[in-house]
This record gives C-alpha cells, structure tokens and sequence, in this order.
C-alpha cells in the first residue's frame, strides 16, 4: 500500500551524530523482524531565505513521501513480504527549526511507525543523557503479521503506483457525534460509518447505487480493521490510522505533525481518518488523490460531497443514498450555476444564404460535384433563381417547403434558395420513403415539393393525390419570372424543420431557427478550418441535420464542398479511394461507419494516400477507444473530434482526442451558446463522477415538436429557471457524468436501461462488452418485453462477425455468450443470439435501426 509516513516540525537543537546512532539502534530488530533501513539523510537550509517555513515544510515533506514508493512495479510480492524498508530525513531550516520525517515502506501500520518514532526518541535520549536502552521495535503480533499477509495479497493485484495531493479536513464535533450515536446505535464502530458512507459516495458517483441505503453498506463491514482497507471495484482506499498515538515530543523537542501535500497512491483516492474521538468529538484526516484524475477544486468538491451525503445519511440511514440530498449543499450549488452567463451567437449573424453570397465576388470554388467545379457566383445565381421560382409559385415567407432533389450543386442552391426566401426547409433525400415520407409529408403540409426534374417518384405522386400537393421542377428549362421575393428573414423566423429517424416511432418535427443554424455552422466552421482551401466531403445524409450543417460550415467559411455520391457513400470499399482521389480534408460520420472505413484502409494499405484528410468529426454514437487506436496506427496525422448533441438543440459538446484511453471517449465540453448540466431524479446538479440525467440550456433549444403540444422534454429546472434568464431547456433523456476535467462522459441513453432479475443493465454497456470480443465486427441488442407488463423478459442480440476467407464465421453463440458471462459474472443475461449475414440495417442518419431488427425478428 502507500508508504506509512511521519513528519515533524521539531524545536530546538539537535545532536545528528547521536541522532545517526539512535537511528541504527532503533532499526536493528531480532532475526526474522530485521527492517531494512537506509542511513540518516541530513539537508541543510540555513543558507536559504524562506518566507513561508510551514509552506517549506509540506513541500520537503511531499518530496520525502515520494521519494519512497511502497512497491515499484518491478518489485515482486515475495521482496514486499520480506520485511518493511525504513527511511530518515532530516533538514535544519534554523539553528532550532528542524524537519524530521520517516518513512516505512512495507505492510506495517501507522500505529507500528509510531512505536518507530518512539524507540528512536527512546535511542536518542540513551545516547545523550544515558537514559534506557530502548527495546528494539516489536516483533508483529498475530493480528499485524494477518494484516501483513493481506496486504501482500493486495499488493500482488497492485503493482502500479500513481502521483498524487492530499487534501487534509477537520469535521466539527456534531458531525463527529451523530456518527458515533448511529454507530452504537447499529452495533458498528465509527468508522465502519464512515466507510460506508465512503462506498455509498463512490457507488453513487458510479450510477450503481441503486436503493442502497447507509444501513446496508454498513452492514458489509460493521467493523473495519484498523490500517488500510482496499476497495479495488471502487479504485480507492480508506485508511484508519485514527489507532496512531498522539505525538507531541520526538527525541525530547517538541513535535508538530506535518502531512505530505504530494503522495504516491495504490488507488484513484485514499480516505485516510486521523482522529476519530468521542468524548471530545472531532473528525480529521486527509483525502489524498490521484493528480491524473482529480485536480484540486475536483477533490475538495468529493470531500464536500461526502461530508454532505454522510450528515444526510446519518439522520436517514434507511433512505436510498441515490434519494439524499446532493454531495453539496444546495446553496452552493445555486452559487454555482444560478448566475449563468448571458447566450449571445458567435462569428456572423447574417443568414446562411447572405454569408454564402459574400463569397460570390471571388467566384472561389464551392461545390464539386461529377468532376465538375460550381463557383460561388454560380451557386448564388442558382439561389437567387430557386427563389424568384417560389416567389412565382406563390409561396410565401413561413411556407415549409421540401426540396427532394438528387446530389449536386442544384440541389444546394435550392436549399440556400429556401432559407433565403424565408420558407421552412425540410430536407429529403431520393429514393424510397415508405411510411416515414409520407410521415413527413402529412406533419409538415408543404406549400411545395422542390424537385429537379418531374420524373417518376411514389412519393410525390402520393403526395399530389392525397394531400394535392404541389411540385416545383427548378430545372425547368424557362427562365424563372421576374417576381420579388419574399421580405428578409429575421434571426426569429424559421430556417429549417428536421424530423428524427422514426425507428422506434413516428418521426417528430423539430424546428430551428436561423439564429440556431446561423449560430452553430459559423462555429464548426471555424473552430474546425473548413473555410478556403478545405475540401469537405458531403457525407451526410439530406434526411439528417448534421448535413445542413456540414453544408452550411464549409459555405458560409469559404470553403469547397465535395458532394459524395449516393453509391459511394454508403460503401466504404468505393469511399475510401474517393477520399483519396479528391484529397478530401474533412469527413462527418458515425464511429461504426469510421470503423468501415478503418478496416478498408488497413486491409488495402490505402492510408498514405489519404494524407490530406486532417480532421474527422464523429457524432451520432458513442466513439470506442479500439477505433481511435486504429486510426491512430494507420492515420497517425488525423485529428479526431467527437461531437455530441441532440436535433432539439442542433448540437451540444464537441471534445478533441489528443491521445488514447482505455475507457469511454469524453463527449467533451459544451459548444458556445449551450450550458450542460449533469442531473439527479431530484433535478439536483450531480458531483463529478456522478451519472445523471443530460439536461441543455440554450436559446438555441427547439420550440417544441411541429403540432404536439408535449412539453415534458423540454420542462425547466425550476431552482435555476430565473426571471428574464435567456435560453430554455431540453432533456435529452441520455445519461452523462462530468469528469474532474470539467468535460462530459456519455453513459447511454436512459431508455436503454432495463431491469434483468432486480439488477439495472445498460443494452450499451451489452453491446460494448460484445463488440470488444475478436470475432465480433458489429452487433446491437434489442429488448424483448412482456406485451402486458412492459418487463424484459430476454434480449435478442444480433451479431455481424468476422469471416475467415471462405465466408465462415471466426465466433459463433457459444463464445459470446461466454463473453458476456465472463463481463457480467454472475448476473444471467436471457440473450438469443441472431447471426446476421450483413452488415445492420440504419437509418437516415447512419444509426443502427432497431425497429427493423425487431420488425426482421418477428418475420423468422
């Protein structure tokens, strides 16, 4: 475990020989007890001014406490289990100011270095005034030589030691004796309270908490040993070296204690208790921490958290912990995000159509399209042109307007021509529709259909039956009439209606405002450099926003857009080389299809000749550290972001990846414009490394759902929901935590939780678990529910894997399911598993379609 450790500020002077005598009689023991010990280190300062001697003090003792790690990873067990390795330093800051600090590594307790410290007092007052001879330090009795060995266990699982602070507190006295009534109460001892409480902090931070309440954590350890207790599920430590004996005099001078403010750790934090006293109640010690994890202001928030949540516990100790007031007082945590700062747009106001046009007067490239170059002035003729064509249709400014047109420069400039004429865009792709477009048709009931050539089309020929719906051809081939357009668009009005995906209901229109749209591309266009001399590749689908806002970022910067054919885009064995050929620098996708192409690029080779793509942008999934390794090994230049948010506030988060992690990517930080906040069931802010609810602040927030009068998305946090505040807000119904770096962790959606047997299960967490096993290429998990009682009752898993040269599959059900067991122990997973002979269906906007899963699963 960590190094025991003893520190002192001494007063008066100092006889080192005598001290350098006392300390080799203090660490000689019998055979078989010996400690290994190191001769007296002395430094002197007197030479050198100090301001701040206590600050000095913590500094030298920081430095001291790590310079002794317990156990180097290449360090075995066997040479831990061969006896404790004794350090003293010692520094003269002034001719009577001293520091004395010892060190121990080994499996010994506070309690032992104590008795350390003692007998070389006792050493030293032979040496000098002929006292004593002290006995030699004990040998361990039973119970020390147990602790010992199951330390030694510990430390076989711990090899690995990490830098980190500590953070000392002092709890007052009425703290101190709630805890003592309720351990008595409990038959417990104070601090089997405390570490209770430490567990229940730490399984809340988790989201597995559940309905666990202070009593049933108590009732695991009523009774902790004294020294260290290892919580590896829980990647920490609690500490009670409260059995230590006070020390106020060491080799005769008077003592004051000083605590390390830099320590090595076994664990993310240690819990060490110091005092723990009754008849005079008081609560001290330190919370040390791993620096890479927490930093300062993370850790004393985790310390306030769990003096908050131990009080909360200790009036209702049969409350589920998850239901206590948050881990910090309510109103520090009103200080914290009351007073938020006031939403204003970034980069250019204008409308997207007005930031297009200021380009024409380069005539710089804007689209590529079929190997032909459309300019700027080109594409803001063919905009004004769509526009003077709907004026003469007679639609007016507030119309929704669907443009269903194929790739090319045409169908960009009708988009552009739409919002400039002040209409509502709906964006659809060609091709098939089904139930969905006709979903779409009917919710939005469009003053028209833009298309490009009146050709045969299903949907619009429903369109014009049933809801006598109206079709206007843009590549007629007469001039469009000389009609004024409508009057100018205000950031207010309406630009765009977007509608989900529709694979686990009917789609839902969600509106945007030109502020929004306006707002979110001049960020990604410049925050990401798809201005002149970018080559963006247009890859998202027309049916999903993300498109409108690849398309409005690379325009409204000045960049080029490289329009991806329909056939290509949805092959990663055709898209790969098109990168290449046209020198694509910027590609929007989805982490599963990123891994599509990744596996192309490794299989051919093709990554030198993708040198000039710079930065890829991954929204829409969760991103798995195995993809980025990939793209690491085979484009070590390729800048990785990952972008997360919701249609209902266009986007949310974006977060860079600067190196690789063995956990979940961070979804990152909020995009200008956007507060985030990581919520309770109780709408109380959680602490970080909390999981919560996901809940946005914005004045880029939709207005609602076209014709549904639902608000329960989008109801306010009524503590934070301040008159005139400017923004509203929407909760995204995903799970997040906040990590100690202030960025965000995405943790599944909360409808995809389900209860197996009493235990809360993450289909993601499933589908994660599955997806890291070698023959696995892809898979999805699909609940199997009573049709009365809405409970799960099995799981149906479907699985693409990997196929050996003939076709064969390398896994089959057996291993997988082995696999899972192996990730969920215990806890049964009624999984059925379905081979797929492809790869799974998705959706408009690349997303795996549950529904057709489902539906496909029926049909077998």
């Amino acid at each position: 475990m960590s190094p025991r450790f003893a520190g002192f500020r001494l007063a008066g002077g100092l006889d080192l020989a005598a001290l350098r005598r006392a300390w080799d009689t203090t660490v000689s023991a019998r055979p078989g007890d010996a400690v290994t010990a190191e001769p007296l280190r002395f430094t002197d300062l007197t030479a050198v001014a100090v301001d701040d001697v206590d600050a000095l003090a913590a500094a030298l003792c920081g430095q001291w406490a790590t310079e002794a790690p317990a156990v180097r990873e290449a360090e075995s067990a066997t040479a831990v289990a061969a006896g404790p390795h004794a350090r003293l330093h010692t520094a003269r800051i002034a001719p009577a100011d001293l520091l004395l600090f010892v060190t121990v590594d080994g499996a010994l307790d506070e309690a032992h270095v104590s008795r350390l410290v003692d007998t070389l007092s006792a050493a030293y007052a032979h040496e000098c005034h002929g006292a004593p001879a002290p006995v030699a330090v004990a040998v361990a009795t039973a119970q020390e030589a147990a602790a010992r060995e199951a330390v030694v266990r510990t430390l076989r699982t711990r090899t690995h030691r990490y830098e980190g602070a500590s953070l000392p507190f002092v709890w007052d006295g009425e703290l101190a004796r709630r805890v003592a009534e309720v351990a008595a109460e409990q038959s417990a001892s104070p601090t089997g309270v405390l570490l209770a409480a430490l567990r229940a902090l730490l399984l809340r931070h988790g989201g597995h908490a559940g309905d666990g309440t202070l009593r049933a954590l108590l009732g695991f350890e009523p009774h902790p040993l004294r020294g260290d207790r290892d919580l590896p599920q829980l990647d920490a430590v609690f500490a009670d070296r409260s059995a230590a004996p006070a020390v106020d005099r060491v080799a005769g001078l008077r003592a004051r204690p000083v605590f390390p403010d830099r320590v090595m750790l076994p664990a993310g934090l240690v819990l060490v208790v110091d005092t723990l006293e009754d008849e005079a109640p008081r609560l001290s010690g330190r919370l040390e921490y791993r620096t890479a994890l927490y930093n300062a202001d993370s850790a004393a928030n985790l310390l306030d958290g769990l003096r908050t949540l131990l009080a909360a516990a200790l009036d209702a100790p049969d409350t589920p912990v998850d239901t206590l007031p948050p881990p910090l007082p309510a109103a520090a945590l009103i200080e914290r995000y009351a007073a938020l700062p006031v939403f204003k747009p970034v980069g250019h106001t204008d409308p997207l159509p007005v930031q297009v046009a200021a380009h024409a007067v380069t005539d710089a490239p804007a689209v590529v399209w079929d190997g032909r170059t459309t300019g700027y002035a080109a594409l803001d003729a063919a905009a004004r042109d769509v526009t003077r064509r709907l004026a003469a249709a007679s639609v007016a400014a507030g119309d929704a307007v669907v443009v269903r047109m194929p790739p090319g420069p045409l169908r960009i400039a009708a988009l552009l021509g739409v919002l400039a004429h002040g209409a509502k865009l709906c964006w659809l792709a060609p091709g098939p529709a089904g139930e969905r477009g006709r979903s779409v048709l009917t919710a939005l009931g469009p003053a028209c259909v833009v298309v490009e050539g009146d050709g045969v089309d299903e949907l619009l020929d429903w369109y014009r039956t049933e809801l006598g719906g109206r079709v206007v051809d843009v590549a007629a081939g007469e001039a469009a009439p000389p009609v004024t357009p409508a009057s100018d668009v205000t950031p207010g009005d309406t630009a765009y209606i977007a509608f989900t995906s529709g694979s686990t209901g009917r789609p839902k229109g969600i509106p945007q405002t030109h502020a929004a749209l306006t707002q979110f591309t001049g960020w990604l266009g410049t925050r990401f450099a798809m201005g002149r001399g970018a080559r963006v590749a247009q890859w998202v689908s027309p049916d999903h926003d993300p498109a409108l806002a690849e398309v409005g970022a690379t325009l409204a910067t000045g960049g080029t857009l490289y329009v991806v054919p329909d056939e290509v885009r949805v092959n990663p064995d055709l898209l790969v080389p098109w990168l290449a050929e046209h020198r694509i620098t910027h590609l929007q996708t989805v982490p599963s299809f990123a891994r599509d192409i990744l596996d192309v690029i490794a299989r051919t080779g093709a990554g030198p000749r993708l040198d000039a793509l710079g930065h890829l942008l991954l929204m829409g999934e969760a991103l798995p550290p195995e993809l980025l390794r990939g793209l690491a090994a085979e484009l070590p230049a390729l800048r990785v972001f990952n972008l997360y948010g919701p249609t209902e506030v266009v986007a949310a988060t974006w977060h860079e990846v600067t190196g690789l992690t063995e956990g979940p990517v961070p979804i990152g930080r909020a995009i200008p414009g956007r507060q985030l906040l990581v919520l309770d069931e109780n709408d109380l802010t959680c602490p970080v490394g909390a999981t919560g609810s996901i809940v946005v602040r914005s004045p880029y927030v939709t207005s609602g759902y076209l014709g549904s009068a639902d608000r329960t998305s989008f109801r306010p946090v009524e503590w934070l929901d301040t008159p005139g505040a400017e923004g509203g807000w929407y909760r995204t119904g995903d799970l997040g935590r906040r990590l100690p770096d202030g960025t965000l962790e995405y943790r599944g959606r909360e409808d995809f939780q389900i209860k197996l047997a009493g235990n809360r299960v993450e289909l993601t967490e499933i589908e994660g678990s599955l997806a890291s096993h070698a023959s696995v290429l892809e898979c999805a998990v699909v609940p199997v529910a009573e049709p009365a009682s809405g409970l799960v009752r099995g799981l149906d898993v479907h699985v693409v894997p990997h196929r050996d040269a003939d076709g064969r599959p390398l896994g089959a059900a057996a291993e997988w399911r082995a696999h899972l067991r192996g990730h969920f122990g215990s806890l049964t997973l009624p999984a059925t598993f379905h081979e797929a002979p492809d790869r799974l269906p998705r959706n408009a906007a690349g997303k795996v379609d549950r529904s057709r899963l489902r539906a496909a699963t029926a049909a077998a």
